[in-house]
């Protein structure tokens, strides 16, 4: 059975209407080649320093950190993620979350336990085939709310179970640990992958919170906004869905607006 590793991260605006929750799916044994990758990348960006020796780019890759200096080694990260998904390396999925939404609200959605709720749901509805799961959060996302990552593994261990046990052949063998192998918190600093999913979530949160529009804009955002938004309008996987959120959907790269049902709605 295959291991597949996501990596995710999430973007909570504080005086924005929409959150996103986003990740990477992508096959553990692709994960060094995908890293590999990156790496060269920083290396292609490389300045000389006073001393005359060569310096790889170091920076972390964030949304934040867009400008017009660094704008080509984005659009750069931008192509290499593109080229994973058509070439079935990885896929790209992200949750939108209306925080205006009142049944978004209900229950605790968005506050204290709502970031688990929005977590399970994050990594289930997008978990497409049976595998072993490894999941890797950005560790300092969301810090004010505190996950419990051992409940969290165990919820999503029960779904999947129920998910992708009918799927399966009685020979085929499932990991004594179910089909969620882990669930580890690591720093964005140190993980490449989650840094791209930063980059890629800013953009599409930047559209959807229609922070574009602003005098204040950064254009080199809204620049690679628009290029972000072009690769998946080529890939012919975005609709508009409604009047205030786009949706994508795709195998490859979903993009899907979180609607909790209500008991009382019709099946």
């Amino acid at each position: 059975m295959k291991t597949i590793r996501i990596y995710s991260d999430e973007s909570r605006h504080k005086n924005e209407r929409f959150m996103l929750l986003s990740g990477i799916w992508i096959e553990e044994e692709k994960v060094k080649e995908a890293t590999e990758e990156i790496k060269a990348l920083r290396h292609k960006y490389a300045f000389i320093n006073s001393s005359g020796k060569s310096i790889d780019f170091i920076g972390e890759f964030k949304w934040q950190k867009i400008s017009t200096k660094y704008y080509g080694v984005y659009r750069d990260l931008v192509d290499i993620l593109f080229k994973w998904i058509e070439n079935d390396t990885a896929r790209f999925c992200t949750m939108i979350i209306d925080t205006q939404e009142q049944r978004a609200r209900d229950h605790g959605n968005i506050e204290t336990d709502g970031y688990f709720k929005l977590l399970y749901q994050l990594y289930y509805q997008n978990s497409k085939i049976p595998a072993i799961y490894k999941i890797f959060p950005d560790s300092i996302s969301n810090p004010t709310t505190k996950v419990n990552l051992p409940r969290l593994d165990h919820c999503l261990d029960i779904g999947f179970k129920k998910k992708f046990l009918p799927l399966l052949n009685p020979a085929d063998i499932v990991s004594p640990k179910g089909f969620v192998n882990n669930i580890t918190p690591i720093d964005s600093h140190s993980s490449d992958l989650i840094q791209m999913v930063d980059v890629v979530m800013g953009a599409l949160g930047y559209l959807e919170n229609r922070l574009f529009v602003r005098p204040e804009a950064n254009k080199y955002k809204v620049e690679l906004m628009k290029y972000i938004f072009g690769k998946i309008v080529f890939s012919g996987a975005i609709m508009v869905s409604g009047k205030s959120y786009y949706v994508a959907r795709s195998t490859k790269f979903n993009i899907w607006h979180f609607r909790p049902k209500n008991k009382k709605d019709p099946q």
